[in-house]
């Protein structure tokens, strides 16, 4: 594993997706990709979206989800969601990713995304829900209960 994380901020709004499922990766997190790195694993996430790593990042969440172990029904399901609903996509030379229909799908995403920088990952949103979970957001109210 590489020292080299990436680090995804930032949000893009209407980005186009083609009847194939193709959309343009923003040149902000190409960038931010260690050198040479021209493939990313879009997964099933939390909160509605899909999240995209880096080969190196979905590493570190294959560990976690490996240490969770299998004796739980919760872990077992997790795994499942995860691993089962991951796919390597490789960008192409106009740094676009072709993301399976079936996981677009999935989180009710149709003709255009919004991606989202969380640090260590890109989220996929339908614009729509982006727009409502980020307005639901009270960064006050979280921060005080943080330092409880």
């Amino acid at each position: 594993m590489s020292d080299n994380c990436p680090e995804f901020y930032g949000d893009f709004e209407n980005i186009p997706i083609d009847t194939k499922g193709r959309l343009i990766v923003p040149a902000a997190f190409r960038n931010a990709l260690p050198s040479g790195v021209s493939s990313i694993i879009v997964t099933q996430w939390f909160d509605g979206c899909l999240a995209a790593f880096d080969p190196d990042g979905w590493r570190r969440i294959i560990d976690q989800l490996r240490n969770m172990g299998h004796s739980q029904v919760q872990s077992r399901q997790l795994v499942r969601a995860m691993a089962g609903r991951a796919s390597e996509v490789k960008l192409d030379r106009q740094g676009r990713a072709l993301i399976p229909r079936k996981r677009l799908d999935s989180v009710g995403i149709t003709d255009r995304a919004t991606l989202a920088g969380a640090v260590d990952c890109i989220e996929i949103w339908d614009p729509d829900k982006y727009n409502e979970a980020q307005n639901a957001v009270n960064m006050e109210e979280i921060a005080e209960g943080l330092e409880r």
